[in-house]
């Protein structure tokens, strides 16, 4: 007997879901989702390639030049190519960029928490070990 495909709907309409509230909460900062993930990686990992940046986000190369374009445009971001090899880029976030991802983040955690609120702690660890499980399995 063919086991239904439930839990991948259930997981697509979570995630959409989900993806959804993360546009709501960015709307009012000019930030698009893709660009906010980019910031969030500079912010909490410091100084980055393009490629590593570019794995933190999961968005193809095509995807990740136009972000960091749009960032840079907007005076968020510092690019300097490595003196070492002139193709990689490192990525840093500027002092404007730093001072908005600041001032945007505790309203965006604040939104994003109240979506998780639903589920109390165990719940919510449980939720990530199998969600991590269920990633790992399909590398």
């Amino acid at each position: 007997m063919k086991k239904d495909l439930k839990t991948l709907i259930i997981l697509f309409k979570a995630h959409q879901s989900i993806l959804n509230q993360v546009k709501l909460s960015l709307e009012q900062t000019q930030l698009s989702v893709n660009e906010f993930a980019a910031m969030e990686a500079l912010s909490n990992k410091g100084t980055l390639t393009t490629s590593e940046l570019r794995d933190y986000v999961l968005v193809p190369n095509s995807s990740m030049t136009y972000v960091l374009d749009t960032l840079e445009k907007k005076e968020l971001i510092k690019r300097e190519r490595s003196a070492q090899d002139r193709r990689i880029q490192h990525i840093a976030l500027s002092q404007k960029g730093k001072d908005l991802f600041t001032e945007v983040y505790e309203t965006h955690f604040t939104h994003m928490r109240a979506v998780f609120d639903i589920l109390d702690p165990q719940e919510e660890q449980q939720l990530q070990e199998l969600l991590k499980k269920l990633g790992k399995s399909t590398y």
